[in-house]
């Protein structure tokens, strides 16, 4: 039955403006940090750029991209929230809900689909922001061999899963603010104020406040660990979250009626 509702999530998903959109929107996202990165990286790097020569280790694949994780998370917790919260301002959760009247089977095939979803669109936004990493460094004149090396691969695909648990962390927490908010603006615009502005005033009057707040956490997560928030700690952190999030969305979507 979770398989179902898997299903159907996905033929919501997968259309063409949705789909595409969504890869181009987060290939641009990352495109535009990696290309930030090596047109301002100089030979000996500093303002909290790195060299070129560190662009040029196994893992300068990943560091354009990496920079990008809380604005890649970001879009992430935008489209969840926004495709949860539209099932309420449509009114087609009411169907849904006579197809599959129970509540948590349907929740969690939803909740698998956005995830599967964002994760999809995520890789096919990392290829895009690599193609453009190599024009770039081939443009400043740096080798790329490193990159491809076994090590590189290595740091490659390690980079990738760090990005793809950050991703599932947004996701989540944005898919119960739009269940809670019930309409999809509104969710939208609660994520972007607390995860742009709002974290960033309290990581400033309290920098020890980004180790558990969950923009922080989970970015720190995506990034692989930074100076704020240690990767053991952001995993742990950032799994709090996801069953809290998780929990709290079921338990919300059980008990509320849906009138609309």
């Amino acid at each position: 039955m979770i398989l179902a509702s898997f299903r159907s999530e996905w033929r919501k998903l997968r259309r063409p403006t949705l789909f595409w959109s969504t890869i181009g929107g987060l290939g641009v996202a990352a495109s535009i940090f990696v290309v930030l990165l090596f047109t301002q990286s100089q030979e000996h790097g500093g303002g909290g750029v790195p060299s070129l020569a560190a662009l040029a280790e196994p893992n300068g694949l990943m560091v354009g991209v990496g920079r990008a994780s809380i604005l890649l998370g970001i879009v992430a917790f935008g489209i969840a929230a926004a495709q949860v919260a539209q099932e309420y301002s449509l009114g087609t959760l009411r169907q849904l809900l006579v197809r599959q009247p129970r509540r948590g089977t349907l929740l969690v095939g939803k909740l698998l689909g956005v995830i599967s979803f964002l994760l999809v669109a995520l890789v096919g936004a990392s290829a895009v922001a690599f193609a453009v990493a190599v024009v770039a460094a081939h443009a400043r004149h740096l080798s790329v061999h490193a990159w491809f090396s076994g090590t590189g691969i290595a740091d490659l695909l390690r980079g990738l899963g760090n990005l793809a648990l950050g991703v599932i962390g947004f996701s989540t927490l944005g898919f119960a603010i739009g269940q809670f908010v019930r309409s999809a603006v509104f969710a939208v615009i609660i994520g972007f104020a607390w995860l742009l502005p709002i974290e960033g005033v309290i990581t400033r009057i309290v920098p020890s406040a980004a180790r558990v707040l969950p923009g922080s956490s989970l970015g720190g997560l995506a990034e692989g660990g930074n100076t704020d928030v240690g990767y053991r700690l952001a995993l742990v952190v950032g799994l709090i979250y996801f069953v809290a999030a998780a929990i709290a969305a079921l338990v919300d979507f059980a008990r509320r009626d849906v009138t609309a």
